[in-house]
C-alpha cells in the first residue's frame, strides 16, 4: 500500500538529518522498467507509451532526472516540468493572459523546427542542459529535419578554416529505443520523446543524453536519490501540472543566493482544476531550527500581494523542510504575480 505523504515526509525528515537518503528517496515513485532491450524486453522509450497515448502526459517526470552523483550532470541543477496536455484542458477557465504566459513557458523546450507543439503532451527542462518533449513523434521525420537543417555534425571546436562545407551527418546511433544525433550538441529521438542536450561545461552531449535515458530504465539512480533537498521537496507534491524546483548542491558547492543564505532549495507547483487550483510552495533550509523558525510563514505574510489571493497557506515543517499549500479559483491563477493574472510578467525563478 502506498505510504501517505505525512508518513513519507516523516521518513524524509529522518533521512535529511541522518544522510540515509537513498532508501527514502526510492519511495518517491520513479517507476522501474527493464534495463535490457530485446524481443521480450522494454526499451526506455516505450515506458512512456501508454501515458502519452490519447494526449495523456506521463506523470513520472522524475524518471528523466538523473542522479548527478553518478552521471555527468552537475549537482544542484534546476528543473521545470509541465503537464502540457492537462494544462491545455483548462485553457477555457484560466485567465487568457495567465494562460499565454504559461503556454510560453511550457513550450519553451519544444523546437518548432523539429517537432510540432500540437503533438507534445509534457515537457521537462534541466537548467540550460536538457530540453525534453514527451508526446507522439515520427523519429524518421524528426531525424530528417535534424540532419537537413544546415548545421554540421562536426563539433564547432574541431572544425578548421579549410572545412568548406558542413560535415554530413552520419547514421544515428541506436540506444535503448532512441536515435542519437550529434556530438557536443546532441539530440535523442524516439516515438515518445524528443530531447536536445547541450552541456554547460565540457562534455559530450550524447553522453549526457545516455545518462538521462538510463535514468528512465533504472540503470542509474535518479535526482532524488542523490540530492536530499530534491527528495524532500518532491515529497510535497502529487502529480503536479506545473512545477519549478531549484535546489542547491548537497555538498554546498553551488549557491543560488536564496534570501539570507539559509535556504538550500525552493519549489513551487500548481495543480489545476475546473474550479480550483492548488499551489504548493516549499523551501529546504540549512538546518531544522531554521526551517522551524517561521521564516517561510514570515515570507508569505510579507509577500501578501503575491500570496494574498490564496486560501489556506498554513506552513508545516518536517526536519529541514518547510512547505505550505493553498488554493485559488482557477480563473484567478496568477503565477504568484503581485498584479494578479493580468500582470505581464513570468513566474520568477
Amino acid at each position: 500500500m502506498p505510504r501517505s505523504r505525512r508518513t513519507l515526509l516523516n521518513t524524509l525528515g529522518v533521512a535529511l538529518g541522518s544522510g540515509t537518503l537513498a532508501s527514502a528517496a526510492g519511495c518517491l515513485g520513479g517507476q522501474s522498467t527493464p534495463t535490457e532491450t530485446g524481443p521480450d524486453k522494454t526499451s526506455a522509450s516505450t515506458s512512456t507509451t501508454a501515458a502519452t497515448q490519447a494526449g495523456e502526459a506521463p506523470e513520472e517526470y522524475r524518471q528523466w532526472l538523473p542522479d548527478p552523483t553518478t552521471t555527468p550532470l552537475s549537482d544542484g541543477y534546476g528543473v521545470r516540468y509541465f503537464d502540457v496536455a492537462a494544462i491545455r484542458s483548462y485553457r477555457d477557465v484560466i485567465h487568457p493572459d495567465a494562460y499565454d504566459r504559461l503556454e510560453n513557458q511550457m513550450l519553451r523546450p519544444v523546437s518548432g523546427e523539429f517537432v510540432d507543439a500540437a503533438h507534445v503532451a509534457a515537457t521537462v527542462q534541466i537548467d540550460h542542459v536538457m530540453e525534453l518533449a514527451l508526446g507522439s513523434f515520427d523519429p524518421e521525420v524528426v531525424g530528417e529535419q535534424i540532419t537537413s537543417d544546415g548545421s554540421s555534425a562536426t563539433p564547432a571546436t574541431t572544425r578548421t578554416p579549410t572545412t568548406a562545407t558542413p560535415t554530413p551527418w552520419p547514421e544515428p546511433e541506436r540506444y535503448k529505443g532512441f536515435d542519437l544525433y550529434g556530438t557536443d550538441y546532441g539530440y535523442a529521438v524516439s516515438p515518445d520523446a524528443f530531447m536536445s542536450v547541450s552541456p554547460m561545461r565540457e562534455g559530450d552531449g550524447i553522453d549526457y543524453a545516455k545518462a538521462i535515458i538510463d535514468a528512465t530504465t533504472s540503470e542509474t539512480s535518479q535526482y532524488a536519490d542523490g540530492n536530499e533537498y530534491v527528495a524532500s521537496m518532491f515529497s510535497t507534491v502529487d502529480a503536479p501540472h506545473a512545477l519549478w524546483c531549484y535546489p542547491e548542491a548537497t555538498d554546498g558547492s553551488t549557491m543560488r543566493g536564496f534570501r539570507a543564505d539559509e535556504i538550500t532549495g525552493q519549489l513551487k507547483a500548481w495543480r489545476f482544476g475546473q474550479e480550483t487550483t492548488h499551489l504548493t510552495f516549499a523551501n529546504t533550509y540549512v538546518d531544522a531550527a531554521t526551517a522551524e523558525s517561521g521564516e517561510l510563514a514570515a515570507f508569505v505574510d510579507a509577500e501578501s500581494e503575491r500570496f494574498g489571493a490564496y486560501d489556506g497557506l498554513d506552513v508545516e515543517t518536517e526536519g529541514r523542510l518547510a512547505w505550505t499549500d493553498g488554493t485559488i479559483p482557477t480563473g484567478e491563477f496568477d503565477h504568484l504575480s503581485a498584479g494578479g493574472p493580468a500582470e505581464g510578467v513570468t513566474t520568477p525563478n
